[in-house]
């Protein structure tokens, strides 16, 4: 406690030394905090929005996943049965609900145009994501509506002042199917690619205006309460199909967003680069100051000495005082990163990327976890940089530093 205690007292002895090695020290752990926020709102951002949208597992006919088959089957109602009924044994299935892909020419007599879409049977969870521009949304019971990209209706010269019928031209497998729906409103998906040529289409339109079986499905999206566990059960579910000779085959998440993946490792890949050219500059900074420091506090290791006090005791004494300063870098550094994170995010900041139509609001997102880390990750680089000079000071033969006294 008597160490503790003078360890203490002598970071304050030289209160300019110590508050220096303190900002220091506050910089860099609040640079590696914003880094890290940001990467943890970017990661879960993109998590979510993927996951709430397209579920956290999909399962569909074994056709479904392979580009080279000819035909896709459409799952029908005794299929979706067979996969329900072993869904509903797990309890993290928060729930699950049909698609179907739809492609094809859609448009009036004047114009047409190339669009893919979707139906689905809760087609009000999947408009949650995107912004109503005109006319009115969809709903799940509906038998003959659609909602169009706001630039593909512009293209189509869609009006919502009177009803406005599509016609639309796509083929399930079937053959080729023309049907007419009645455009309901506009949405903006954010994506200027998107909004040029998707359609949303509830579940009973399609079954309805093209002659589908009810029930019949692409795929199967479930939902679980934790996305986490996803891949967990696609294993889980691949193997009761391949040993029950099921053609069905489940997808997680991570398998139908490659491309969202990759981006959450680069953002990963650029936080560990600057987490490392940081600790390069931190390591040179503290020991070139820490060598500074305790070679002009040799007169003080020198009376040390002479009262007694043996190398280990000084050492332990050196390092004592070095975790004092990261502690109290840390709770300040902590400190000022929540207040920036809050001034931050109370801005509204913005991002458009290059095929957004709006931006995308920018924010931080500070975790516990990430305290721990870059705290432990700080004391680490702190104390292999006190090594050198600690090693300068301790090798000192008693007659080399009593001069000093």
């Amino acid at each position: 406690m008597n160490i503790l205690k003078l360890a203490w007292d002598n970071l304050w002895y030289n209160r300019t030394r110590t508050i220096l090695n303190v900002l220091l020290i506050v910089v860099a752990f609040t640079s590696l905090m914003f880094i890290s926020g940001y990467n943890n709102y970017s990661k879960d951002g993109l998590m979510l929005s993927v996951v709430d949208g397209n579920g956290s597992v999909v399962i569909a006919d074994i056709s479904y996943w392979n580009v080279n088959s000819e035909k896709v089957n459409i799952m029908n109602s005794d299929d979706i049965s067979v996969i329900t009924k072993k869904l509903d044994t797990y309890e993290n299935v928060l729930g699950y609900q049909k698609k179907l892909d739809v492609s094809g020419l859609i448009g009036t007599e004047n114009k047409s145009k190339f669009f893919m879409g979707h139906a689905y049977e809760d087609v009000s969870k999947m408009l949650k994501s995107v912004s109503l521009k005109k006319g009115s949304p969809i709903f799940n019971d509906d038998f003959d509506t659609v909602i169009l990209g706001v630039d593909l209706a512009d293209y189509l010269n869609v009006s919502y002042d009177e009803d406005t019928y599509l016609n639309a031209l796509s083929d399930f497998g079937y053959g080729l199917s023309l049907g007419s729906f009645l455009a309901s409103g506009s949405v903006s998906f954010n994506n200027s690619y998107a909004d040029s040529s998707m359609v949303y289409f509830p579940l009973p339109a399609i079954y309805n205006v093209f002659n589908i079986e009810n029930g019949s499905a692409h795929n199967l999206i479930v939902y679980l309460d934790d996305y986490n566990k996803a891949t967990e059960m696609k294993n889980e579910l691949n193997e009761y199909y391949s040993s029950s000779n099921l053609p069905y085959e489940a997808r997680d998440w991570k398998d139908l967003n490659e491309f969202i993946i990759s981006i959450i490792d680069m953002n990963d890949t650029n936080y560990f680069i600057a987490l490392f050219i940081l600790g390069i500059l931190v390591f040179f900074a503290i020991m070139q100051t820490l060598t500074t420091s305790f070679l002009e506090r040799l007169s003080e290791f020198g009376t040390l000495r002479a009262i007694g006090i043996n190398i280990k005791n000084i050492t332990l004494l050196l390092f004592l005082e070095i975790i004092l300063l990261v502690i109290l870098s840390t709770i300040t550094g902590i400190i000022v990163s929540y207040l920036g994170a809050t001034i931050f995010n109370s801005m509204g900041i913005k991002f458009t990327p290059p095929t957004a139509t709006e931006g995308y609001p920018l924010g931080i997102v500070l975790k516990f976890r990430d305290c721990i880390f870059i705290f432990v990750w700080t004391l680490c680089v702190s104390m292999l940089a006190a090594i050198y000079p600690i090693y300068k000071v301790v090798k000192l033969r008693i007659i080399e530093v009593i001069k000093y006294v």
